[in-house]
């Protein structure tokens, strides 16, 4: 029987784990057992990861899914430094099939600096920052494998550039590319409630008490300094951690 798939990448260098990790893991290994959903964590490299940025390395992961075997039905890939609520509904059955995933609109700025800056690979697709989604959590099928095919072809045939753009200009790693990308192979978009993906959590001034458990189903500690991460995941897990009791 197939199964739908949540694959979290943490790649950090001498096995080291990332920030919070332990905070994310328990709500969603704990959601994932509750939805009957399977669970990876994808902390073996493919490649160099001070090169290629584990964010790119996720998409290799289908391929590793369909030479072990694993029939899966829906892939959502979902980043490390997230934390789901306990009572999130199945987003899996939110889908309708279609790539899925939720809007990115915090920092105006920031996107339209980045579609800009990649716009020389995708000279045809136009886009503006009113429909850009966020690529830290997406869900996928079997019917997209050509998307995922295109986006690591994109790597291989740009990575030295695509490096450099990275390490220079600082505007995002797949998540721009894969915008283009999905646009211009044609697949329709189906957006989810940004209450599933709750990024920039400072900007929204709900980082204070905590306020962010209430506000969203899943939250994303990204868009402030990284040293605010793992201690803010403590506190909230420290608060809710009884809710994700058996």
């Amino acid at each position: 029987m197939k199964k739908n798939v949540i694959v979290i990448t943490s790649m950090y260098p001498n096995g080291e784990k990332a920030p919070g990790q332990e905070y994310c893991l328990n709500t969603w290994r704990w959601w994932a057992k509750k939805h009957d959903v399977e669970l990876f964590v994808f902390d073996e490299p493919i490649a160099d990861i001070q090169f290629m940025n584990p964010i790119w390395q996720k998409w290799w992961f289908m391929e590793i899914l369909d030479n072990d075997g694993f029939e899966y039905n829906q892939i959502a890939t979902i980043d490390i430094d997230t934390m789901v609520r306990w009572d999130t509904p199945n987003f899996f059955e939110m889908t309708d099939n279609k790539f899925t995933c939720m809007i990115d609109n915090d920092n105006v700025n920031w996107l339209h600096q980045s579609i800009n800056i990649y716009q020389k690979f995708f000279p045809k697709v136009k886009f503006d920052w009113t429909t850009y989604f966020n690529s830290g959590f997406l869900i996928y099928n079997e019917t997209h494998k050509d998307l995922v095919e295109a986006i690591k072809k994109f790597w291989v045939e740009n990575d030295q550039e695509l490096y450099q753009i990275q390490k220079t200009k600082r505007k995002g790693n797949d998540q721009t590319p894969v915008n283009y990308m999905v646009r211009h192979m044609g697949h329709e978009i189906n957006y989810l409630p940004k209450l599933y993906n709750m990024t920039h959590l400072n900007r929204k001034e709900i980082l204070q008490d905590l306020m962010f458990i209430d506000c969203g189903y899943v939250w994303h500690f990204n868009g402030f300094d990284k040293e605010w991460r793992e201690p803010i995941m403590r506190d909230a897990w420290n608060k809710i951690k009884g809710n994700y009791e058996d």
